[in-house]
């Protein structure tokens, strides 16, 4: 009996509704064991340990691009920075940071055990807490400061505005410290700080007793006011939650919070409450703030509440062994019991601006410091006295102790290296030629600048290395691009390729130790320049048998690890 036309529409219509909160599966990626730690989601990268001692990294779509043998089946933490790479504890009271192919790239010894995840500046700058300390090390994990702390810590740490470390103490106060560890504000709670976030100028802190405060901590930094730790305060900001919280998040548009009773609620930029609502989900634990959407994570389920707090997507979850995380892809990522790590479609990609540019260092500013120096140091600018400064300078960098001047030295350190003082008072007229006119000067200044170990320096490096007269000045200033062993925006590397085939050979030689070691703090070939610096050395006439060898081993060992 042929059933009417309105039936078939019915059930084809049940079997879609029956569907329609099934996920699509993206991919599934063997994990070798249950998942122990994470995954975490940064950069377009997805870091993970199972219970196989291994540690994977893949790209959000699927892709293998590292795995490590670990001997530990889970760690604490698994801390991703601006550069596609990842903190991870070893050891008691060790950190070790890992390329984006889980090589090794260098490990920072604490004085204890580290209190919860570092946290990471937009230059790479990691900072990290034990009990009653904070430290501070360069992206090359030279150790640059540290801070002991009258209190113990009771937050997890954070990046603050102008991008030094957020800090939550047991005595209910909050600091913030510059870059250089240079005390910035502080305030003070009846409750004790649990988590921190910032949002553009401005402190969000979730306390335990589940008031949310926020505060201006950097708006007129500079002025009288800002002096005082209580002003700026805006007790109209402070919220009162219905329980204590159990995660933060922050976006570009606002952040929000989830509480131990299940309730989520949003906030606005200004911190005035957008909305808030019953997350409905058992078990919630994790909360991620993107742009226009509040997605909440248990191990059982994914939902997401629009703008308005109205439920977007619902995602339930079967066999997890831990709790999801989503990417700006839109893409939910869960291990499983069955050993495999699941990919599933969730929302729609959201906006996304990528990682935060870093400025270069500003030559006016280096110009400056140069000058100030001069009037304090015997002898001006002379070479001499030049030299005995950038000394000065390294010894402070190599001890740990260089604190609170790391910015002034460093613009002298780049004011030195561009060749930028004044001449001497009674050298007579000076011609178009660096000052000081000494290659050793230039040299010293580009070595300090790579003891830095920050990232900013490298487009400043890059010029050195293109347009200073002296080829010993350019090698140092490769030898101190390899020091950093960062190049974010691929200039030193496209320097290095254009200027190979000529190079003497110690520049030459200076070239090929920085493109390994560029090479090496990445873990991958995402930039083809050094490779092509590299094989038109290998195959340039005017270089020596010997640096032609040592450029093809270069390259060799480059391919074997990429």
């Amino acid at each position: 009996m042929r059933r009417p036309a309105w039936a078939a529409l019915l059930c084809a219509a049940a079997v879609l509704w029956a569907h329609a909160d099934e996920p699509e599966l993206l991919f599934r990626f063997p994990a070798g064991g249950v998942v122990t730690t994470g995954p975490v989601v940064a950069e377009g990268r997805l870091w993970f340990i199972s219970d196989s001692k291994t540690l994977y990294v893949i790209t959000v779509d699927g892709t293998a691009i590292g795995k490590r043998d670990m001997s530990f089946r889970r760690a604490p933490f698994i801390a991703p920075d601006p550069f596609g790479r990842a903190a991870l504890p070893i050891g008691s009271s060790s950190i070790v940071l890992l390329n984006k192919a889980g090589q090794e790239v260098w490990t920072v010894r604490l004085d204890g055990a580290p209190e919860g995840p570092p946290s990471f500046g937009p230059d790479g700058r990691m900072y990290a807490q034990s009990s009653q300390r904070l430290y501070a090390f360069a992206a090359n994990g030279a150790a640059l400061w540290s801070r002991e702390l009258d209190e113990r810590v009771a937050a997890p740490l954070a990046t603050g505005p102008g991008g030094g470390p957020l800090v939550g103490l047991a005595d209910g106060s909050v600091r913030l410290f510059s870059r250089d560890g240079e005390p910035l504000w502080n305030d003070g709670f009846q409750s004790q700080p649990r988590f921190l976030a910032t949002l553009g100028g401005r402190v969000v802190v979730a306390l335990a007793d589940g008031t949310v405060a926020v505060r201006a901590a950097l708006e007129g930094v500079d002025s009288p006011e800002a002096q005082d730790p209580a002003a700026g305060t805006d007790e109209r900001s402070d919220q009162r939650l219905g329980s204590s919280p159990l995660a933060l998040a922050a976006g570009q548009d606002g952040f929000s919070i989830l509480g131990s009773d299940g309730k989520v609620s949003a906030f606005s930029e200004d911190g005035s409450l957008a909305w808030s609502a019953a997350s409905g989900l058992r078990g919630a634990a994790g909360i991620e703030r993107f742009q226009g959407r509040t997605v909440v994570l248990s191990r059982h389920a994914v939902r997401s509440f629009g703008q308005d707090g109205a439920l977007f997507r619902d995602l339930a979850l079967t066999n997890a062994t831990g709790l999801p995380a989503v990417s700006h892809s839109g893409t939910v990522f869960s291990g499983a019991t069955d050993w495999i790590l699941y990919a599933y479609r969730f929302e729609r990609p959201f906006p996304y601006a990528g990682r935060q540019a870093l400025p270069p260092m500003d030559r006016e500013a280096a110009a400056m410091a140069a000058r100030r120096e001069a009037m304090w140091v015997p002898g001006g600018s002379t070479d001499d006295a030049v030299q005995r400064h950038l000394s000065d300078i390294e010894k402070s960098l190599k001890s740990g102790t260089i604190g609170e001047g790391a910015g002034d030295a460093a613009l002298y350190a780049a004011a030195v290296a561009l060749g930028m003082l004044d001449a001497p008072f009674g050298s007579g007229a000076v011609p178009q030629l660096p000052t000081p006119r000494g290659a050793p000067a230039r040299i010293k200044a580009c070595e300090v600048l790579g003891l830095f170990g920050s990232p900013e320096a490298v487009e400043l490096l890059t010029e050195v290395f293109r347009k200073d007269p002296e080829p010993s000045v350019r090698a140092a200033a490769a030898q101190a691009v390899a020091l950093i062993g960062l190049d974010p925006d691929g200039r030193a590397l496209e320097a290095f390729a254009d200027k190979a085939a000529g190079l003497d050979s110690r520049t030459a030689l200076a070239v090929i130790a920085a493109v390994e070691s560029l090479y090496r703090a990445n873990g991958g070939l995402d930039d083809p320049s050094g490779a092509l610096a590299l094989l038109r050395i290998a195959g340039s006439g005017s270089a020596s048998t010997e640096v032609r060898r040592m450029a093809n081993d270069a390259l060799r060992r480059v391919a074997s690890r990429n």
